[in-house]
């Protein structure tokens, strides 16, 4: 039996829990576990929101919060590593790109030039570091935000949670996926096979580009289909190089399988604003040697693959037994 249940607005999306192979006398008990995982969302979303002046990250940003919560301090131990690990091509301080683009957007006229290499210049060094575990605000970080590390690490605490329910209540259940807008993990002893859309035909209709098998572990998709700036009568990507501050044009979608939601989240915007075989080296170069590998698949706007060595022990034919990543 399945158990699905969905809600809108949060984390700014759609969320849906299932739960597969939940025993038929324990089903009144599937609201409940529903209410673990609605629950733990609302409280890290607190926590690490940029549209709340009265969130964690919106205090410390301003000074006001010194001493972040334990969870605050362990995602940004993890930003401050992508940050770097990625030599920048995982920048949270993009943000004052994104300004420049959004007021080209209303202006009708792309960024000056000068303006964009200076801003881009301005974002490349970490504005706060790690001291005896705690983030400490070192530069200007006002405009920082975790957008594309925090979903995953949601998703992956809220999952968290619910395992330690279901055992405290002695549950057993086959699977349990919880996709938020295409970040999609999945705990359990049952796979399940997740659809990958095609990002050059992006229609309700249209079969998976491919199906993965998804055991204990993430995907997460980076593309610039759904969301981009249009200035002038262009349309321009969404998703912009924080070296340059341009937008990119190289890769149409980047899908991450990792072992969990908030690396597969981060790998995959670090990867999309790489060239396409440079991608795959870097996300190879640490995970060949890893006891939870992380795997990828690059989608070029003329329809080309590059795939990491993991990825293709990842692929399975089948119906997708859940929605794909988008």
């Amino acid at each position: 039996m399945i158990h699905r249940f969905q809600h809108r607005g949060l984390l700014g999306t759609d969320i849906e829990l299932r739960l597969f192979g939940l025993k038929t006398r324990h089903r009144g008990k599937a609201g409940e576990a529903e209410h673990v995982v609605r629950d733990e969302i609302e409280r890290l979303q607190a926590i690490f929101t940029a549209f709340d002046p009265s969130s964690e990250l919106c205090r410390w940003r301003d000074g006001t919060l010194s001493r972040p919560s334990p969870e605050f301090n362990h995602l940004m131990e993890q930003v401050l590593m992508w940050w770097e690990r990625s030599r920048g091509a995982f920048n949270p301080l993009a943000g004052r790109l994104g300004t420049l683009w959004a007021e080209a957007e209303r202006s009708g006229r792309p960024p000056d030039d000068d303006e964009l290499s200076q801003t881009a210049a301005g974002v490349q060094e970490p504005c706060f570091s790690m001291i005896d575990g705690v983030a400490v605000v070192d530069g200007d970080c006002r405009e920082l935000n975790l957008n594309a590390v925090a979903k995953g690490y949601i998703v992956d605490r809220s999952l968290d949670t619910l395992e330690r329910w279901l055992e405290e209540n002695g549950l057993g259940v086959d699977a349990v996926v919880v996709n938020a807008g295409g970040d999609i993990c999945q705990r359990g002893v049952a796979p399940s096979l997740i659809g990958i859309e095609n990002p050059l035909r992006p229609y309700d209709n249209e079969p998976p580009l491919t199906t993965i098998e998804l055991h204990n572990g993430a995907i997460a998709t980076s593309g610039g289909r759904r969301r981009g700036f249009t200035v002038g009568g262009r349309r321009y990507n969404h998703l912009l190089n924080p070296r340059t501050g341009l937008p990119v044009t190289h890769t149409a979608s980047v899908t991450v399988m990792a072992g969990d939601a908030a690396t597969a989240d981060v790998v995959a915007t670090a990867a999309a604003v790489m060239a396409p075989t440079d991608a795959v080296d870097w996300i190879d170069s640490f995970s060949l040697d890893s006891a939870t590998p992380t795997a990828a698949m690059v989608i070029q706007p003329d329809g080309a693959r590059h795939t990491t060595a993991w990825w293709r022990d990842a692929t399975a034919p089948g119906t997708p037994t859940t929605p794909g990543a988008y």
